[in-house]
């Protein structure tokens, strides 16, 4: 009987162990893992921020093809917005026969730009066939752009001109009510006191258009 109730005792023991066994295991289980969740989810989160950073990055960088007279041709990686004589800089900087003043330095540059720099020799020659360089060419657009339209111009923008007084201002708009506008900016030396020298000096400074 002893021996009876001795094994029952002992069978009881065997699984309490085995059941508090399988749940220590399952505990384990589940703490390994969440673990591996967890370390999941913060590799994911790495991975997501070093892409976003990789663009961020490559949209904050341009690609620029330097050429011609400088010291070190070749494709450069700058900042967004960088310059020209940025770009000039990344190359090594102009060569000894390299004309400057043929290039707008402090312009932005784009995307994919290419930039060649020509020698003193070459641009001498571009001159000689009547093309200008790319600064000559904005300081002539500017100047282009700020010529007064006497077609249009008020008293006051009249009187900007140079050598236009309010006197020869009032003139030039009664001539052009009187007549319907000026055909060229030569018409206005039919206005009194605008013809020779005078218009000599104003000619850089209007237009018809």
């Amino acid at each position: 009987m002893m021996n009876g109730k001795k094994s029952m005792l002992l069978l009881t023991i065997f699984w309490i162990a085995v059941i508090f066994g399988s749940c220590d295991n399952k505990e384990e289980e589940i703490l390994i893992g969440q673990q591996e969740e967890t370390t999941l989810k913060e590799e994911k989160n790495s991975g997501e921020s070093q892409e976003a950073e990789d663009i961020q990055e490559e949209t904050s960088a341009i690609w620029v093809d330097v050429s011609g007279a400088v010291k070190n041709p070749g494709v450069y990686k700058l900042e967004n917005g960088a310059r020209i004589f940025q770009a000039i800089e990344a190359a090594g900087g102009f060569s000894e026969d390299a004309d400057p003043q043929w290039l707008n330095q402090a312009a932005e540059i784009s995307d994919g730009e290419k930039i060649f720099v020509y020698t003193k020799e070459e641009t001498q020659t571009l001159k000689e066939q009547g093309i200008s360089s790319e600064q000559e060419k904005e300081n002539a657009e500017k100047a282009e752009e700020a010529r007064i339209n006497i077609n249009q111009a008020s008293l006051e923008e009249l009187q900007e001109i140079p050598g236009i007084g309010e006197a020869r201002a009032q003139a030039i708009i009664a001539y052009r009510e009187e007549t319907g506008g000026f055909g060229s900016i030569e018409d206005i030396q039919q206005v009194s006191g605008i013809k020779g020298k005078t218009f000599e000096k104003i000619e850089p400074y209007i237009t018809v258009e």
